[in-house]
């Protein structure tokens, strides 16, 4: 941080009541944003986000903080806020997050159990637009291309054709129809176990939502049954998507379960290309460990014939020896 900016900071916590307390990192994550425990010698906590002004929107995550928080989800309140440099004071929600616990010994299947109903209640109260931003075509297809601009480049270390990518976008319109058939919700966009917390007060607690979009209710299931770090058991898999269409039976249709599988091959496609990029440009390197296990997810889909098109197309482009390996490895 430049002088101006720790003076800002300073004065911001000051105005707060919270400059003379003890500071310590509690987590920086995929984007720029970093975040400390602030804890006062009363042990009161909080949380300080600094969301860097042009670099992230901290506005946006106050708008959808309040718009979660008022629909009756556990979300960390804004104390404090200056959306000018970028700081808030958020609750503490403390370090148990579903990772850790399910690490500890807690039953799996009931944290995975508390996701979908929290998922549930969501996609309940929010099936019309109510300002977010709409998670379209551009957008779905912007993503889907990070994978040859990122992992193509620069793993496979192959230059692409025009005639290649105009194939690759031919594909994924053809994709996004199918995708696009199911209602749309408030999609938060990485809903999976580590920005799941049990909070102090023993309820289940959202992070890191601030990109949510307008957009297919499939999105936010696949992305916690699909988990790209770690692998969620077959059964439970199959018992939450039970739950998840006993709670909302209108969902349970052919074009849901069309529209599902080709949603997570689209998340996936995506975190491909995003955890390179976060190596190549970012300096990030934690991520690309992940890699052969998120095409493992992706590749158990491509025997979907309405996928058929796509696997040949990876084929050709992408061998299988390499999709194997940790990108970036020496040896």
């Amino acid at each position: 941080m430049t002088v101006s900016e720790n003076q800002a900071l300073e004065s911001f916590l000051k105005n707060a009541g919270w400059n003379t307390a003890k500071k310590s990192l509690l987590a920086h994550d995929a984007s720029f944003r970093w975040y400390d425990r602030l804890e006062k010698e009363t042990g009161e906590t909080m949380v300080l986000m600094n969301a860097p002004v042009g670099k992230e929107n901290p506005a946006q995550f106050v708008f959808v903080d309040e718009l979660l928080e008022n629909i009756g989800l556990k979300v960390p309140h804004i104390f404090h806020r200056d959306l000018e440099n970028g700081f808030l004071l958020l609750e503490d929600f403390g370090d148990d997050t579903f990772t850790k616990l399910i690490h500890k010994g807690y039953n799996e299947k009931d944290l995975y159990k508390q996701a979908v109903r929290s998922l549930i209640h969501l996609q309940k109260k929010v099936s019309s637009n109510q300002g977010l931003r709409e998670y379209d075509w551009d957008l779905m297809f912007f993503e889907a291309s990070l994978l040859p601009l990122w992992y193509i480049k620069h793993v496979v270390k192959k230059e692409l054709s025009d005639e290649d990518m105009l194939e690759f976008e031919e594909i994924w319109k053809e994709l996004y129809e199918k995708i696009k058939k199911v209602p749309n919700t408030l999609v938060l966009l990485d809903y999976h176990v580590d920005n799941l917390m049990i909070t102090k007060s023993g309820e289940c607690g959202l992070l890191d939502f601030q990109d949510a979009r307008f957009g297919p209710v499939t999105y936010d299931l696949a992305s916690l049954l699909e988990d790209a770090r770690r692998e969620v058991k077959k059964e439970i898999q199959e018992e939450m998507l039970e739950l998840y269409f006993n709670e909302l039976p209108t969902f349970n249709t052919s074009e849901f379960k069309e529209a599902y599988p080709l949603m997570a091959v689209q998340r996936h496609t995506k975190v491909i290309g995003i955890f390179v990029r976060l190596f190549i440009r970012d300096g990030k390197n934690r991520y690309l460990k992940h890699i052969p296990f998120v095409w493992s997810l992706l590749e158990k889909h491509l025997d979907n014939p309405l996928l058929s098109r796509y696997k040949t197309w990876l084929d050709k482009h992408i061998p299988q020896d390499i999709r194997k390996k940790v990108p970036f490895q020496e040896g």
